[in-house]
């Protein structure tokens, strides 16, 4: 809690700031009794504490730029408080006002400043920016950036050290911490400074080494070392086997389709290299690539947001970004983050594809398909043309997107590796489609690759049954499913439909009711749930389910369907050849 709360009193106004917050009042409330005049004057005077409690309730409502104009007021009001600068500046960083945050740090008292840690780098970052190194360098010495940052904190001192001294600052690299400090960013980032320092053949030991450990940014640190080997005339075959093993190990990603387009020009590549802030920009990235600031979206922003106040063009972080803004329900924000990525850019395809399903998360569906049909112009790398593909189909387009998984699923038949998951994606457009007889292929070759996935044993087994074709065979794999995923709704809910639609009506109850516990919103469900109560006899808990499934908010055609039931209830069952002749076992 916020050092100022000390005061007396402090508890009596966090409760009526509470509940003027929260109610919303334009004026001060009305004191209750207990209060007396003098403590409630007190109270409505203090205008820090309402600007505290408002922050807190913006953070917490998703609203990080009115967080950080309360955090920024309240410290205004309390400039002797540094958690509270503290607050202000991490808030800033994390809601994209950056500059903001820097401003705010300059403006406040050195002493109040120094026991900020976010409003102290803010300002390192700033001076690196505005290329007063040797300037962060002394911030970087006599200031703590907190625990947090111990990483970031310790990488940069030794790369401004060695703008100098390239000895010093290894010397110092390599005396961090261990519990601070990933060992392929420390071996990359050696590397970095003794590229910087003219030694190539040291540097290009240190990427190799990086290249063959665990890191977040594994495929930047492939490409870098992949770059310096094809530089100046060195071995270009080389370099391109790099990038290749990298694609190998962890599939193909815009850095390596970079290099891969680079080496393929036959020409010696440039040689790296990079300015201070240029260098500093690469450093916070692949710092920031794993550990704490990959596991918290709003450490990814506060570090990725530094990474562009240092690097503006640095693409990669642009889309580690956006991911994090995602995370943070802030797809508006994201969207802005990936629309300056050019389209000329080697990441280009990869942002217009995460606009595109950002797009279609706000139901601006038009715009999620135009910045798709984009990214497929961009590239047509696996991993895009699936993103396409899947986007096509949730949105009903189910031409286009078999069209995609055609040109996926011949890649992979031409490679010798099937993958299941595109046969799957493919069956489910093709029924879309209306061709059964495709998707029956699809599905059945992809239970070939995998007998054991519940999710295809469940959608091909339901869909024999439904359709009355191989109805034991059928239940025997929903049985299978539901015995692997007892958890999951849908398909306990197709194992209570196929006993439905068997005539097994009890059976059907019995696994719908619990299908419906573990998907109480899903209409479906609630509507299959009602059929089984009618068939048992049971009509007005039927007519309870169909009305609660219609409020749920269905397709219209399942709307009208149980309107319908409302008013009529179910036909009088058929003989079915399925409940008479098909039962399992017969």
């Amino acid at each position: 809690m916020w050092s100022g709360l000390s005061k007396s009193g402090s508890r009596a106004k966090l409760v009526v700031a509470s509940v003027c917050l929260l109610g919303g009042c334009a004026i001060a409330p009305t004191p209750p009794s207990w209060f007396s005049g003098s403590v409630f004057e007190e109270i409505t005077n203090s205008e820090e504490y309402a600007d505290f409690l408002a922050a807190r309730y913006a953070g917490m409502s998703g609203q990080p730029v009115a967080a950080a104009g309360f955090y920024r007021r309240a410290f205004e009001r309390s400039p002797g408080d540094p958690a509270l600068l503290e607050r202000a500046a991490f808030a800033m960083l994390i809601s994209g006002e950056t500059q903001g945050a820097v401003a705010v740090a300059q403006a406040a008292d050195p002493k109040v400043a120094t026991q900020a840690p976010t409003a102290q780098l803010a300002l390192v970052i700033d001076d690196i920016t505005m290329n007063r190194g040797k300037r962060a360098l002394q911030r970087l010495k006599t200031t703590n950036l907190g625990g947090i940052n111990g990483d970031i904190a310790g990488y940069l001192t030794a790369w401004l050290t060695a703008a100098d001294n390239a000895d010093q600052g290894l010397a110092l690299l390599a005396q961090l911490p261990a519990r601070r400090v990933s060992a392929a960013e420390q071996l990359c980032i050696e590397g970095l400074i003794e590229l910087q320092a003219g030694r190539d053949d040291k540097a290009l030991e240190a990427f190799a080494q990086a290249s063959k450990l665990p890191s977040g940014a594994q495929d930047i640190i492939a490409g870098l070392h992949a770059q310096l080997v094809a530089s100046s005339g060195r071995d270009l075959a080389a370099a391109r086997q790099l990038v290749l093993a990298q694609v190998e190990k962890s599939g193909a990603t815009s850095e390596t389709d970079r290099m891969l387009t680079l080496l393929e020009a036959g020409e010696p590549a440039p040689r790296p290299k990079f300015t201070l802030a240029e260098g500093a920009a690469f450093i916070v990235y692949v710092a920031s690539s794993s550990g704490v600031a990959r596991s918290s979206p709003e450490m990814s922003t506060m570090r990725n947001s530094l990474v562009l106040r240092l690097n503006p063009d640095y693409a990669p972080a642009r889309l580690a970004l956006a991911d994090a803004l995602k995370e943070e329900e802030r797809a508006e924000d994201a969207i802005a983050v990936l629309h300056a990525v050019p389209a000329g850019s080697p990441w280009s395809a990869e942002a217009r594809l995460q606009e595109a399903w950002l797009l279609d998360g706000l139901h601006r569906s038009d715009e999620a398909m135009a910045a798709a049909a984009q990214a497929l112009v961009a590239s047509h790398r696996r991993d895009i043309l699936v993103g396409v593909a899947d986007l096509d189909r949730l949105n009903g387009s189910f031409a286009d997107a078999k069209k995609i998984y055609d040109e996926i699923a011949a890649a992979d038949l031409s490679s010798g590796q099937a993958d299941w998951r595109i046969l799957f994606a493919r069956a489910t457009a093709s029924n879309g489609l209306g061709d059964w007889k495709g998707a029956e292929k699809d599905l059945v070759a992809a239970l070939a690759l995998e007998p054991d996935r519940p999710e295809l044993q469940n959608y091909l087994g339901y869909a024999w049954v439904e359709r009355g074709e191989k109805v034991k065979e059928g239940m025997d794999l929903i049985r299978k499913a539901a015995a692997a995923r007892p958890d999951q709704g849908y398909i306990v809910d197709s194992l209570g439909w196929a006993h439905y639609r068997l005539g097994e009506y009890d059976e059907a109850v019995d696994n719908l009711e619990h299908a419906a516990e573990l998907s109480p919103s899903d209409p479906e469900v609630i509507d299959h749930l009602g059929d089984a109560y009618w068939r048992a006899g049971r009509e007005t808990e039927a007519q309870f389910e169909w009305r609660r499934a219609l409020k749920l908010g269905s397709d219209a055609k399942r709307k009208a369907n149980l309107r319908e039931k409302l008013d009529k209830g179910l036909p009088p069952r058929a003989l079915s050849s399925l409940a008479d002749a098909q039962r399992p076992g017969q």
